[in-house]
Protein backbone atom coordinates (compact mmCIF):
# COMPACT_ATOMS: atom_id res chain seq x y z
CA UNK A 1 0.00 0.00 0.00
CA UNK A 2 2.95 2.33 0.44
CA UNK A 3 4.34 1.59 -2.87
CA UNK A 4 0.89 2.55 -4.73
CA UNK A 5 0.84 6.14 -2.29
CA UNK A 6 4.51 6.81 -3.69
CA UNK A 7 3.34 6.08 -6.77
CA UNK A 8 0.77 8.79 -6.42
CA UNK A 9 2.78 10.99 -4.94
CA UNK A 10 5.44 11.21 -8.03
CA UNK A 11 2.45 11.36 -9.88
CA UNK A 12 1.19 14.45 -8.53
CA UNK A 13 4.83 15.93 -8.25
CA UNK A 14 5.84 14.96 -11.62
CA UNK A 15 2.21 16.93 -12.67
CA UNK A 16 2.72 19.51 -10.76
CA UNK A 17 6.00 20.68 -11.51
CA UNK A 18 4.32 21.99 -14.83
CA UNK A 19 1.76 23.75 -13.39
CA UNK A 20 2.46 28.28 -14.40
CA UNK A 21 2.54 30.10 -11.07
CA UNK A 22 0.47 32.79 -9.94
CA UNK A 23 1.03 35.54 -12.33
CA UNK A 24 -0.57 38.62 -14.12
CA UNK A 25 -2.34 36.99 -17.06
CA UNK A 26 -1.82 33.53 -15.73
CA UNK A 27 -5.84 33.05 -15.70
CA UNK A 28 -5.89 32.05 -19.77
CA UNK A 29 -2.73 29.72 -19.67
CA UNK A 30 -4.25 27.96 -16.21
CA UNK A 31 -7.54 27.45 -18.21
CA UNK A 32 -5.77 25.79 -20.94
CA UNK A 33 -3.93 23.92 -18.70
CA UNK A 34 -7.42 22.75 -16.80
CA UNK A 35 -8.34 21.69 -19.98
CA UNK A 36 -5.63 19.77 -20.72
CA UNK A 37 -5.87 17.88 -17.19
CA UNK A 38 -9.78 17.40 -17.70
CA UNK A 39 -8.81 15.50 -20.99
CA UNK A 40 -6.42 13.52 -18.62
CA UNK A 41 -9.43 13.34 -16.25
CA UNK A 42 -11.12 11.96 -19.07
CA UNK A 43 -8.74 9.57 -20.56
CA UNK A 44 -8.06 8.30 -16.47
CA UNK A 45 -11.57 7.11 -16.32
CA UNK A 46 -11.87 5.36 -19.29
CA UNK A 47 -9.10 3.59 -18.25
CA UNK A 48 -10.24 2.92 -15.20
CA UNK A 49 -13.15 1.42 -16.46
CA UNK A 50 -11.48 -0.10 -19.07
CA UNK A 51 -9.20 -1.71 -16.05
CA UNK A 52 -12.16 -2.54 -13.82
CA UNK A 53 -13.71 -5.02 -17.30
CA UNK A 54 -10.79 -6.60 -17.49
CA UNK A 55 -10.08 -7.04 -14.08
CA UNK A 56 -14.08 -8.43 -13.78
CA UNK A 57 -13.80 -10.67 -16.87
CA UNK A 58 -10.41 -12.66 -15.26
CA UNK A 59 -12.31 -12.88 -11.87
CA UNK A 60 -15.09 -14.03 -13.99
CA UNK A 61 -13.17 -16.35 -16.36
CA UNK A 62 -11.34 -17.67 -12.63
CA UNK A 63 -14.63 -18.79 -11.11
CA UNK A 64 -15.91 -20.07 -14.42
CA UNK A 65 -12.42 -22.17 -14.19
CA UNK A 66 -13.21 -22.75 -10.23
CA UNK A 67 -16.46 -24.41 -11.16
CA UNK A 68 -15.03 -26.81 -14.00
CA UNK A 69 -12.37 -27.54 -11.64
CA UNK A 70 -15.22 -28.51 -8.85
CA UNK A 71 -16.67 -30.70 -11.62
CA UNK A 72 -13.88 -32.23 -12.32
CA UNK A 73 -13.12 -33.30 -8.97
CA UNK A 74 -16.70 -34.58 -8.65
CA UNK A 75 -15.94 -36.26 -11.60
CA UNK A 76 -12.76 -37.91 -10.26
CA UNK A 77 -14.43 -38.71 -7.33
CA UNK A 78 -17.53 -40.53 -9.10
CA UNK A 79 -14.55 -42.42 -11.73
CA UNK A 80 -12.31 -43.66 -8.64
CA UNK A 81 -15.05 -44.69 -6.50
CA UNK A 82 -16.24 -47.09 -9.61
CA UNK A 83 -12.51 -47.95 -9.88
CA UNK A 84 -12.98 -49.65 -6.26
CA UNK A 85 -16.23 -50.76 -6.74
CA UNK A 86 -15.03 -52.60 -9.90
CA UNK A 87 -11.73 -53.81 -7.58
CA UNK A 88 -14.89 -55.30 -5.20
CA UNK A 89 -16.52 -56.93 -7.80
CA UNK A 90 -13.03 -58.57 -9.59
CA UNK A 91 -12.22 -59.76 -5.57
CA UNK A 92 -15.51 -61.22 -5.33
CA UNK A 93 -15.41 -62.53 -8.61
CA UNK A 94 -12.05 -64.31 -8.57
CA UNK A 95 -13.23 -65.57 -4.60
CA UNK A 96 -16.85 -67.50 -6.98
CA UNK A 97 -14.01 -68.38 -9.30
CA UNK A 98 -11.82 -70.02 -6.74
CA UNK A 99 -15.03 -71.42 -5.14
CA UNK A 100 -16.37 -72.95 -8.28
CA UNK A 101 -13.20 -74.50 -9.39
CA UNK A 102 -13.36 -75.89 -6.13
CA UNK A 103 -16.60 -77.28 -6.41
CA UNK A 104 -15.76 -78.57 -10.04
CA UNK A 105 -12.88 -80.44 -8.63
CA UNK A 106 -15.28 -81.85 -5.84
CA UNK A 107 -17.73 -82.67 -8.73
CA UNK A 108 -15.39 -84.59 -10.63
CA UNK A 109 -13.68 -86.29 -8.62
CA UNK A 110 -17.50 -87.53 -6.61
CA UNK A 111 -18.20 -88.19 -10.49
CA UNK A 112 -15.10 -90.30 -11.40
CA UNK A 113 -15.42 -92.63 -8.06
CA UNK A 114 -19.58 -93.05 -8.86
CA UNK A 115 -18.48 -94.13 -12.30
CA UNK A 116 -15.65 -96.30 -11.20
CA UNK A 117 -18.23 -97.87 -8.79
CA UNK A 118 -20.73 -98.33 -11.56
CA UNK A 119 -18.24 -99.81 -14.17
CA UNK A 120 -17.43 -102.45 -11.68
CA UNK A 121 -20.90 -103.26 -11.06
CA UNK A 122 -20.89 -103.47 -14.85
CA UNK A 123 -18.33 -105.53 -14.92
CA UNK A 124 -19.69 -107.92 -12.37
CA UNK A 125 -22.52 -108.16 -13.69
CA UNK A 126 -20.99 -108.60 -17.59
CA UNK A 127 -18.83 -111.09 -15.51
CA UNK A 128 -21.75 -113.42 -14.81
CA UNK A 129 -23.86 -112.38 -17.50
CA UNK A 130 -27.75 -113.05 -18.15
CA UNK A 131 -27.36 -115.91 -15.58
CA UNK A 132 -26.98 -113.62 -12.69
CA UNK A 133 -29.90 -111.53 -13.39
CA UNK A 134 -31.97 -115.33 -14.43
CA UNK A 135 -31.07 -116.47 -10.75
CA UNK A 136 -31.70 -113.68 -9.40
CA UNK A 137 -34.85 -113.51 -10.52
CA UNK A 138 -35.46 -117.43 -10.19
CA UNK A 139 -35.25 -117.49 -6.93
CA UNK A 140 -38.27 -115.21 -6.23
CA UNK A 141 -40.70 -117.33 -3.98
CA UNK A 142 -43.84 -116.52 -5.34
CA UNK A 143 -45.12 -114.61 -8.77
CA UNK A 144 -45.04 -111.53 -6.83
CA UNK A 145 -41.78 -111.77 -5.50
CA UNK A 146 -41.01 -112.16 -8.86
CA UNK A 147 -41.92 -108.69 -10.33
CA UNK A 148 -40.32 -107.16 -7.11
CA UNK A 149 -37.03 -108.70 -7.88
CA UNK A 150 -37.55 -107.41 -11.76
CA UNK A 151 -38.45 -104.08 -10.54
CA UNK A 152 -35.65 -103.67 -8.13
CA UNK A 153 -33.22 -104.54 -10.25
CA UNK A 154 -34.79 -101.91 -12.71
CA UNK A 155 -35.28 -99.49 -10.38
CA UNK A 156 -31.00 -99.81 -9.16
CA UNK A 157 -29.91 -99.83 -13.02
CA UNK A 158 -32.29 -96.33 -13.44
CA UNK A 159 -30.92 -95.01 -10.56
CA UNK A 160 -27.03 -95.41 -11.34
CA UNK A 161 -27.82 -94.37 -14.52
CA UNK A 162 -29.62 -91.15 -12.91
CA UNK A 163 -26.77 -90.43 -10.42
CA UNK A 164 -24.19 -90.50 -13.09
CA UNK A 165 -26.32 -88.04 -15.26
CA UNK A 166 -26.92 -85.94 -12.54
CA UNK A 167 -23.31 -86.01 -11.57
CA UNK A 168 -22.38 -85.38 -15.31
CA UNK A 169 -25.12 -82.13 -15.48
CA UNK A 170 -23.49 -80.79 -12.22
CA UNK A 171 -19.94 -81.17 -13.66
CA UNK A 172 -21.45 -79.52 -16.74
CA UNK A 173 -23.30 -77.25 -14.62
CA UNK A 174 -19.71 -75.46 -12.61
CA UNK A 175 -17.56 -75.59 -15.85
CA UNK A 176 -20.60 -73.15 -17.33
CA UNK A 177 -20.47 -71.42 -14.29
CA UNK A 178 -16.68 -70.70 -14.08
CA UNK A 179 -16.77 -70.01 -18.06
CA UNK A 180 -19.54 -67.22 -17.34
CA UNK A 181 -17.70 -65.73 -14.29
CA UNK A 182 -13.90 -65.59 -16.30
CA UNK A 183 -16.31 -63.84 -18.88
CA UNK A 184 -17.40 -61.56 -16.99
CA UNK A 185 -13.89 -61.47 -15.38
CA UNK A 186 -13.03 -60.40 -18.69
CA UNK A 187 -15.46 -57.89 -18.70
CA UNK A 188 -14.46 -56.36 -15.21
CA UNK A 189 -10.76 -56.00 -16.21
CA UNK A 190 -11.80 -54.22 -19.41
CA UNK A 191 -14.30 -51.81 -17.41
CA UNK A 192 -11.26 -51.68 -14.52
CA UNK A 193 -8.60 -50.61 -17.87
CA UNK A 194 -11.34 -47.98 -19.11
CA UNK A 195 -12.19 -46.58 -15.88
CA UNK A 196 -8.22 -46.47 -14.94
CA UNK A 197 -7.82 -44.82 -18.29
CA UNK A 198 -10.90 -42.01 -17.41
CA UNK A 199 -9.29 -41.45 -14.03
CA UNK A 200 -5.99 -40.54 -15.33
CA UNK A 201 -7.04 -38.85 -18.62
CA UNK A 202 -9.20 -36.44 -15.48
CA UNK A 203 -6.33 -36.24 -13.55
CA UNK A 204 -4.07 -34.69 -16.66
CA UNK A 205 -6.88 -32.19 -17.18
CA UNK A 206 -7.40 -31.30 -13.72
CA UNK A 207 -3.48 -30.67 -13.60
CA UNK A 208 -4.17 -28.83 -16.91
CA UNK A 209 -7.01 -27.14 -14.81
CA UNK A 210 -4.24 -26.30 -11.82
CA UNK A 211 -1.47 -24.52 -14.56
CA UNK A 212 -4.12 -22.23 -16.10
CA UNK A 213 -6.06 -21.45 -12.66
CA UNK A 214 -2.13 -20.49 -11.24
CA UNK A 215 -1.98 -18.61 -14.89
CA UNK A 216 -5.24 -16.60 -14.30
CA UNK A 217 -4.39 -16.03 -10.84
CA UNK A 218 -1.06 -14.45 -11.93
CA UNK A 219 -3.29 -12.37 -14.58
CA UNK A 220 -6.01 -11.20 -12.07
CA UNK A 221 -3.11 -10.29 -10.04
CA UNK A 222 -1.50 -8.01 -12.45
CA UNK A 223 -5.29 -6.67 -13.95
CA UNK A 224 -5.62 -5.93 -10.34
CA UNK A 225 -2.92 -3.86 -9.65
CA UNK A 226 -3.34 -2.13 -12.92
CA UNK A 227 -6.60 -1.01 -11.56
CA UNK A 228 -5.41 0.27 -9.04
CA UNK A 229 -2.57 1.85 -9.73
CA UNK A 230 -5.22 3.96 -13.10
CA UNK A 231 -7.62 4.87 -9.78
CA UNK A 232 -4.95 6.46 -7.85
CA UNK A 233 -3.48 7.98 -11.13
CA UNK A 234 -7.15 9.22 -11.46
CA UNK A 235 -7.10 10.38 -7.77
CA UNK A 236 -4.12 12.06 -8.55
CA UNK A 237 -5.25 13.98 -11.75
CA UNK A 238 -8.79 14.84 -10.09
CA UNK A 239 -6.82 16.48 -6.92
CA UNK A 240 -4.29 18.45 -9.55
CA UNK A 241 -7.53 19.27 -11.28
CA UNK A 242 -8.68 20.59 -7.64
CA UNK A 243 -4.90 22.80 -7.56
CA UNK A 244 -5.24 23.85 -10.55
CA UNK A 245 -9.29 25.14 -10.32
CA UNK A 246 -7.70 26.78 -6.67
CA UNK A 247 -4.97 28.66 -8.84
CA UNK A 248 -6.68 29.48 -11.88
CA UNK A 249 -9.98 31.22 -9.15
CA UNK A 250 -6.59 32.69 -7.92
CA UNK A 251 -5.69 33.90 -10.95
CA UNK A 252 -8.68 34.88 -11.76
CA UNK A 253 -9.70 37.06 -8.50
CA UNK A 254 -6.19 38.40 -8.60
CA UNK A 255 -6.62 39.46 -12.23
CA UNK A 256 -10.32 40.85 -11.07
CA UNK A 257 -8.51 43.08 -8.47
CA UNK A 258 -6.28 44.67 -10.33
CA UNK A 259 -8.49 45.50 -13.22
CA UNK A 260 -10.79 47.13 -10.30
CA UNK A 261 -7.45 48.45 -9.49
CA UNK A 262 -7.09 49.81 -12.50
CA UNK A 263 -10.29 51.21 -13.33
CA UNK A 264 -10.27 53.27 -9.72
CA UNK A 265 -7.24 54.36 -11.16
CA UNK A 266 -8.55 55.28 -14.09
CA UNK A 267 -11.76 56.66 -12.88
CA UNK A 268 -10.00 58.67 -10.13
CA UNK A 269 -7.67 60.39 -13.30
CA UNK A 270 -11.04 61.29 -14.91
CA UNK A 271 -12.26 62.58 -12.22
CA UNK A 272 -9.38 64.26 -11.18
CA UNK A 273 -9.51 65.65 -14.79
CA UNK A 274 -12.98 65.94 -14.66
CA UNK A 275 -12.70 68.30 -11.64
CA UNK A 276 -9.82 70.30 -13.00
CA UNK A 277 -11.92 71.32 -15.55
CA UNK A 278 -14.18 72.57 -13.09
CA UNK A 279 -11.58 75.45 -12.35
CA UNK A 280 -15.09 78.60 -11.91
CA UNK A 281 -16.96 76.77 -8.86
CA UNK A 282 -17.09 79.37 -6.28
CA UNK A 283 -18.50 77.86 -3.47
CA UNK A 284 -22.11 78.79 -4.14
CA UNK A 285 -24.87 76.40 -4.33
CA UNK A 286 -28.22 76.45 -5.62
CA UNK A 287 -31.06 75.10 -3.49
CA UNK A 288 -32.00 72.03 -4.81
CA UNK A 289 -35.19 71.33 -4.56
CA UNK A 290 -36.90 74.54 -6.31
CA UNK A 291 -40.52 73.81 -4.91
CA UNK A 292 -40.28 73.59 -1.58
CA UNK A 293 -37.81 74.94 1.39
CA UNK A 294 -39.31 72.97 4.15
CA UNK A 295 -37.02 71.57 6.47
CA UNK A 296 -38.17 68.38 8.27
CA UNK A 297 -34.89 67.48 9.78
CA UNK A 298 -31.35 70.00 10.14
CA UNK A 299 -28.46 68.90 10.45
CA UNK A 300 -27.02 67.48 13.97
CA UNK A 301 -28.29 65.52 16.33
CA UNK A 302 -31.62 63.71 16.31
CA UNK A 303 -33.84 61.04 17.44
CA UNK A 304 -34.55 58.90 14.97
CA UNK A 305 -36.40 54.92 15.12
CA UNK A 306 -35.54 54.62 18.75
CA UNK A 307 -32.22 55.75 18.89
CA UNK A 308 -29.85 58.85 18.90
CA UNK A 309 -27.96 60.05 16.19
CA UNK A 310 -25.91 62.54 14.35
CA UNK A 311 -27.74 63.80 10.84
CA UNK A 312 -25.04 64.73 8.45
CA UNK A 313 -27.28 66.93 6.19
CA UNK A 314 -30.87 68.39 6.10
CA UNK A 315 -34.45 66.48 5.17
CA UNK A 316 -35.76 68.83 3.06
CA UNK A 317 -39.97 67.60 2.51
CA UNK A 318 -42.31 67.44 -0.33
CA UNK A 319 -44.49 65.08 -2.25
CA UNK A 320 -42.96 61.95 -4.39
CA UNK A 321 -42.15 62.78 -7.57
CA UNK A 322 -41.29 66.27 -6.67
CA UNK A 323 -38.30 67.60 -9.08
CA UNK A 324 -34.55 67.81 -7.56
CA UNK A 325 -31.87 69.38 -9.65
CA UNK A 326 -27.92 69.39 -9.55
CA UNK A 327 -26.82 72.10 -6.79
CA UNK A 328 -23.81 72.88 -9.02
CA UNK A 329 -22.36 72.17 -12.30
CA UNK A 330 -20.16 68.88 -12.25
CA UNK A 331 -19.77 65.34 -12.92
CA UNK A 332 -21.57 62.98 -10.93
CA UNK A 333 -19.36 60.08 -9.14
CA UNK A 334 -22.00 58.00 -8.82
CA UNK A 335 -25.49 57.22 -8.94
CA UNK A 336 -27.22 54.02 -7.46
CA UNK A 337 -28.75 52.09 -4.97
CA UNK A 338 -27.97 50.95 -1.06
CA UNK A 339 -29.87 49.82 1.87
CA UNK A 340 -29.85 53.07 3.58
CA UNK A 341 -29.98 55.92 1.08
CA UNK A 342 -32.06 54.02 -1.57
CA UNK A 343 -31.42 55.14 -4.97
CA UNK A 344 -28.99 58.44 -4.58
CA UNK A 345 -26.96 60.64 -6.13
CA UNK A 346 -23.14 61.75 -5.07
CA UNK A 347 -22.26 65.12 -7.63
CA UNK A 348 -18.40 66.65 -7.70
CA UNK A 349 -18.65 69.93 -8.32
CA UNK A 350 -14.49 70.32 -7.77
CA UNK A 351 -11.46 68.85 -5.85
CA UNK A 352 -13.33 70.44 -2.68
CA UNK A 353 -16.70 69.73 -2.89
CA UNK A 354 -19.30 67.38 -3.40
CA UNK A 355 -23.10 67.31 -2.99
CA UNK A 356 -24.95 63.85 -1.83
CA UNK A 357 -29.29 63.38 -3.26
CA UNK A 358 -31.16 60.68 -1.33
CA UNK A 359 -34.31 58.51 -0.85
CA UNK A 360 -35.23 59.16 -4.82
CA UNK A 361 -38.04 57.13 -6.04
CA UNK A 362 -36.23 57.82 -9.41
CA UNK A 363 -32.47 59.32 -10.51
CA UNK A 364 -32.18 60.58 -13.79
CA UNK A 365 -28.27 60.56 -14.24
CA UNK A 366 -25.35 58.15 -14.19
CA UNK A 367 -22.43 57.87 -13.17
CA UNK A 368 -19.73 59.64 -14.72
CA UNK A 369 -22.16 61.96 -16.11
CA UNK A 370 -21.48 65.71 -16.42
CA UNK A 371 -24.42 67.78 -15.07
CA UNK A 372 -25.02 71.34 -15.40
CA UNK A 373 -26.66 73.92 -12.39
CA UNK A 374 -30.02 73.39 -11.99
CA UNK A 375 -30.09 70.50 -14.04
CA UNK A 376 -33.28 67.70 -13.00
CA UNK A 377 -31.60 65.18 -11.66
CA UNK A 378 -33.63 63.02 -9.97
CA UNK A 379 -37.19 62.45 -8.33
CA UNK A 380 -38.23 63.04 -5.00
CA UNK A 381 -39.01 59.48 -3.24
CA UNK A 382 -38.93 57.39 -0.25
CA UNK A 383 -36.78 54.61 -0.94
CA UNK A 384 -34.11 53.32 1.40
CA UNK A 385 -34.56 53.72 5.41
CA UNK A 386 -37.06 56.91 5.13
CA UNK A 387 -39.66 57.61 7.25
CA UNK A 388 -41.64 59.19 4.41
CA UNK A 389 -41.48 61.10 0.89
CA UNK A 390 -38.37 63.79 1.44
CA UNK A 391 -34.75 64.72 0.22
CA UNK A 392 -31.68 63.94 2.31
CA UNK A 393 -29.44 66.46 1.25
CA UNK A 394 -25.64 67.04 2.01
CA UNK A 395 -22.75 69.27 1.04
CA UNK A 396 -19.06 67.37 1.78
CA UNK A 397 -16.33 69.40 1.87
CA UNK A 398 -13.05 67.72 1.42
CA UNK A 399 -14.68 64.86 2.12
CA UNK A 400 -16.06 65.80 5.67
CA UNK A 401 -20.14 66.62 5.79
CA UNK A 402 -21.02 69.87 6.73
CA UNK A 403 -23.83 72.15 7.29
CA UNK A 404 -25.96 72.78 4.35
CA UNK A 405 -27.31 75.71 5.57
CA UNK A 406 -24.09 77.28 6.03
CA UNK A 407 -23.87 78.07 2.21
CA UNK A 408 -27.78 79.24 2.03
CA UNK A 409 -28.91 82.80 3.31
Amino acid sequence: MRKKYLAVLMILATLIIFLPTIEIGASAQLRRQLQEIEQQRTEARANVRESQTLLEGVRSEIADLMNIIADYAQRMMDAQADVTEIELVLLETELRIAYAEIELNYAIDHRDAQDELFRVRLRAMHERGPVGYLDILLQATSFSDFFVRLEHMRAITQFDQEILEAMQAAEDLVASTINELQGLQAAFIRLYSERQLAVQALEEAQDANAKMLTRMYADEEQASLLYELQRYEEQAINELFGIVEVQLRAAENEEARLRREAELRRQREEQATRLASLTNFNGVFEWPTPTSQDISSPFGWRTIFGRREHHYGVDIRLPSGSRIIAAADGYVRFAGFNSGFGNYIIIDHCSVYSTLYAHNSLNRVQTGQRVTRGQHIADVGSTGRSTGPHLHFEIRRSGVRVDPMRYFR
